[in-house]
This record gives structure tokens, sequence and C-alpha cells, in this order.
């Protein structure tokens, strides 16, 4: 199964104006399960996206739970963490595709802000299992999903992209550029699926 885990916060403002939390995608990742591995090329790279990717697990709230510990290193299956991170009523899950079971799983936090410091933290020093987010953001949903979706060559080659491309041999450049163009079209469903919020 396909995970992910979108944390959401509604400012008092306007109760229907969601911002959510999103990570901008390393080019590519040298730890996985916590240990050091080789440089691997990361599906999305240099993209913007929501935590999350293939995991098994009973249920889906957990399956993107996982998924979010992994990327983030905040465990949200632990409920200290999950009132640590001012969370707000049950989680809820929606199916993305129905061909590749891809779900997403909705947490609504009372201040996504302080939630995108805990992982920029956690990312910065290294807490997270796989090395595959760069950083977190918060952005209001109206505009989020125009943002997702392939990365342009120059970008991808300047800046902390560039940085990391440059430091992958011909082939997994090659690789990389191949990767960014994934169309993104998971995480723009999932934002849009918060209009179902209960």
């Amino acid at each position: 199964m396909y995970a992910y885990h979108l944390i959401y916060d509604i400012p008092t403002t306007n109760p229907r104006q969601y911002r959510v939390l999103v990570a901008w995608k390393n080019v590519y990742g040298s730890r996985f399960g916590g240990n050091p591995t080789p440089a691997a090329v990361l599906n999305g790279s240099g993209q913007l996206v929501i935590p999350g990717g293939s995991v098994t697990a009973a249920d889906v709230v957990t399956a993107g739970r996982i998924e979010f510990f992994e990327e983030t290193g905040i465990d949200l299956r632990q409920n200290a963490v999950r009132q640590q991170m001012g969370t707000v009523g049950n989680a809820w899950s929606r199916l993305l595709n129905q061909q590749s079971g891809a779900h997403c799983v909705y947490q609504e936090v009372q201040d996504a802000e302080f939630v995108e410091n805990a992982c920029n933290t956690n990312i910065t020093a290294q807490v997270p299992q796989d090395e595959e987010l760069r950083s977190a953001q918060v952005y209001d949903a109206s505009v989020v999903g125009q943002l997702f979706g392939p990365v342009t060559l120059a970008d991808l080659t300047s800046g902390w992209r560039g940085t990391q491309y440059n430091n992958l041999d011909a082939n997994n450049q090659a690789l990389a550029r191949r990767k960014s163009q994934n169309a993104g079209d998971w995480y723009v469903a999932a934002v849009q699926g918060l209009q179902y919020a209960p």
C-alpha cells in the first residue's frame, strides 16, 4: 500500500481555509531504515511532496503514521507525541488511487507551523530513519497544488538541488532527471481531499 500523511490546521479567521504541511524532497538519500547506505536517487527528486510512500501495515492510519515517522522523526503512533503536536480529533483517510491502493491519512493539528519546526529540527539533526526530506514547510492549501509536479532542469541543477545533483555520477544524474519529472497528481488529490474533512 502507498500511504501519505498530511498534517493540516485551520486558521480561526476562516474555518475552511486549510494550511498544509508539505516537504521538499532531496535529490538522493544516503540513510534508510536508520542505516547509512550508498546514495540512492529518490522518486520525485527535488519536488514538493507529502511525506509517505510504500509501507506494510495493518491499517491505513498506521501506515501513514509509519511513513511520517520514517521521514520526519515524529512518531504520531504515540499518544504523548500526538498531544505534544497538538492534534485535534482522530486521524482520517481517503483513497487517492484505486488501482495502486494509494491512501492519504489526514491529521488536524492546532498549529501546523509548530509541527513544521519540529520536522525541520529533526531533519537538521538527522533524526529521521530515512534521509528523504530536505525541509518541511507550511503552505496555504489553496495555492500549494500549483507547486506540486515536475522540477525544471534549471531548478534541478541549481541551488540546494544542484549541490546534491552534482554529487552524483552521470548515470545517477540521468536517473535524477527522470525521477524529478513525476506528475505529483496524488499530492494534488490529497490536498483536494481536505474538502471532505469531518
